[in-house]
């Protein structure tokens, strides 16, 4: 094993029994595979490579995002995304500049490059300490700076002025600033993304795994300039999107419609979870909900663990976070029923 892979710890993905509600990975609540016509995957030539339903693909999500054709690449989801961007912009001893608590993928892909990974924490409150980070940028000189906004675990969106300032600060640096916008749809329209190509060092990530409802195809996307696309092209592998994937994205984005439609169902259900989480974290002492622009709420708590711990034990699973002193637990909106299943589990615990 290479040296700058040592200590790297796997990213475990378990499966779960089919009667377990899932509310641990910020998924959409339910499958939108009932308005695909899969007459025209019955002719989908297997035998062949992807290229041409990529192109198609591509070409469906300009069409859906109003970004140029040519300035947006797919990946094989965005976790791919991050590491062709890895791959483009970093030698062995560069800088990166990671926010914790962050995607842990950022970092783990930065030294995979054998990069130099330097984290800072966010501000208690989880607003971002701008000039540590403006600090730290200007004594570094990185060549990447990579946040999620929102964020992911903490569910806070970041004011434009500081993002605007981290992309300021990394163009004076010679750096890029990948802006991972994940969850963007839940938070209205990014402020970022008709100006992406007027910047000469951001790169913009979205996925079709939240909002889009389309987290099992793998599908993501990186938006920027002509230099920077045409840079990860080079590094980029020829047939990164499978066909099946690539047609099936292509069909649902082409429905604009039904897809406006299910992210107002799905703003309505995590409106419901959030009355849900507001009652609960009332009925905890010392429990802190944090504000969020997501499908989830994030929960600073005594007893995180055993709460998680007492939800699977009744088959609700969510996300539990333990680091040093921090313990929380991250819920994703879902269902009506599972919302009902998932109150009563909480107010169960809270009387304990």
């Amino acid at each position: 094993m290479r040296k700058t892979l040592r200590g790297l710890v796997p990213y475990k993905v378990t499966s779960e029994q089919d009667d377990v509600i899932r509310l641990d990975n910020n998924e959409a609540y339910t499958s939108l595979l009932s308005y695909l016509d899969f007459s025209e995957l019955e002719q989908t030539l297997l035998n062949r490579y992807p290229a041409e339903s990529t192109e198609a693909l591509i070409e469906a999500y300009s069409k859906f995002s109003g970004f140029p054709v040519e300035n947006v690449l797919a990946g094989n989801g965005s976790d791919e995304c991050i590491t062709l961007i890895c791959q483009y912009a970093l030698d062995p001893g560069d800088h990166v500049i990671v926010l914790e608590p962050d995607f842990s993928m950022y970092e783990k892909n930065a030294r995979v490059m054998g990069a130099e990974v330097t984290t800072i924490q966010l501000n208690e409150d989880f607003t971002l300490p701008l000039d540590k980070i403006k600090a730290e940028i200007e004594r570094l000189n990185p060549k990447l700076l990579l946040l999620s906004n929102p964020n992911n675990p903490t569910g806070r969106l970041y004011e434009n002025e500081e993002i605007e300032a981290l992309i300021g600060a990394m163009k004076q640096a010679g750096g890029l600033l990948i802006l991972d916008e994940a969850y963007i749809d839940f938070a209205g329209e990014s402020a970022f993304a008709k100006q992406v190509l007027d910047y000469e060092n951001l790169l913009i990530l979205r996925t079709a795994s939240k909002a889009l409802g389309m987290a099992a195809l793998r599908l993501g996307f990186m938006i920027a300039n002509d230099r920077i696309i045409e840079g990860i092209t080079a590094v980029k592998p020829p047939y990164n999107v499978n066909t099946v994937s690539a047609q099936m994205g292509t069909q649902l984005l082409k429905k604009p419609e039904l897809l406006d439609q299910f992210l107002i169902m799905q703003l309505a259900q995590i409106a419901e979870l959030e009355e849900i989480m507001k009652e609960f974290a009332g009925r905890v002492p010392g429990a802190v909900l944090y504000p969020s622009s997501t499908n989830f709420y994030l929960v600073k708590m005594e007893g995180a663990q055993d709460l998680a711990e007492f939800l699977y034990e009744r088959k609700i699973k969510i996300r539990y976070f333990g680091k040093g002193s921090f313990k929380a637990v991250r819920i994703s909106a879902g269902t009506a029923e599972e919302h009902a299943k998932l109150k009563e589990a909480l107010m169960n615990w809270s009387d304990k």
